[in-house]
């Protein structure tokens, strides 16, 4: 099975170098450019999955909004696919920024790690009394609307609990990394003819966390698991960072191929044979 994996760019934060790159490694430094990034994946024979669907606004916990909003499935329709077509969704894990939009893809199975999603819940019912808020740590990063639609996708019976690794489609793997960044978040490893790719996600923010082997500055887990995620990812694609999507690094739009035909970058991070590449 071959895949073209496209990246696209919906919105755009400045967060302190040190949130995305660590500390004290990173501390002291500034503000920097933070893309917020769903993919696609294709398979030769044109399968689609999706993998986050972002926010559904540009609204920010800072109070400064983000700039650059577009919806993904906008972005997704101003590059010529169908929300309405999307037939598999894969939530990396259950933060905002990553499963905000799920609404707009009513015809999706969504996958999502069964750890991810009750323990969430359990922290909800533990210290959510006072409204899940992002003044609380705990919920820094999460938005209880996301969770009203996630549980009527459940109730509708189209959201299918992994536990652990697990094949999505043909090529596609789902990776849990346990305790990491989130509860239950995963990683993607995506085989092709060039070589395996990885989607990361959250668990890398930078290509800087891998190469220096250094954890991000935010995370909800374990630094150490982190640790150990980072290896296996850089195991995977053999220590060639240009298969390899990081969660929010600006670099990707100077290390790999990438344009915005449409007005809001999209990065290419492979193109399977005979397909039409859409950063042109």
């Amino acid at each position: 099975m071959d895949w073209s994996i496209w990246t696209f760019c919906y919105a755009l934060g400045k967060l302190p170098l040190d949130f995305v790159r660590g500390t004290p490694v990173a501390s002291n430094q500034g503000v920097v450019d933070v893309p917020m990034i769903f993919s696609l994946l294709q398979s030769a024979d044109g399968e689609r999955v999706l993998v986050d669907t972002g926010f559904g606004s540009g609204a920010s916990m800072t109070g400064r909004n983000f700039a650059n909003f577009v919806r993904s499935d906008e972005l997704l329709r101003r590059h010529g696919f169908d929300p309405l077509g999307i037939r598999k969704l894969v939530l990396t894990h259950l933060h905002f920024d990553h499963a905000g939009n799920i609404a707009a893809f009513p015809n999706a199975e969504i996958f999502v790690q069964r750890y991810e999603y009750e323990s969430w819940k359990r922290v909800i019912a533990d210290l959510g009394a006072a409204g899940v808020t992002k003044d609380q740590w705990a919920f820094s990063s999460l938005s209880a609307d996301d969770f009203t639609v996630l549980d009527k996708a459940i109730a509708d019976g189209r959201v299918t609990f992994l536990d652990g690794d697990a094949q999505i489609g043909a090529g596609v793997t789902a990776r849990l990394a346990k305790d990491t960044h989130s509860f239950g978040i995963q990683w993607l490893e995506i085989e092709t003819p060039r070589g395996p790719y990885v989607l990361g996600g959250d668990i890398c923010y930078t290509y800087f966390n891998v190469e220096r082997m250094w954890p991000p500055g935010y995370l909800q887990g374990n630094a150490w698991n982190i640790l150990y995620e980072m290896r296996r990812i850089k195991g995977t694609i053999g220590g060639d960072l240009s298969r390899l999507m990081p969660g929010h690094d600006i670099e990707i739009l100077t290390r790999l191929p990438n344009g915005a035909p449409h007005g809001s970058h999209v990065v290419e991070l492979t193109l399977a044979a005979g397909q039409t590449s859409i950063i042109r």
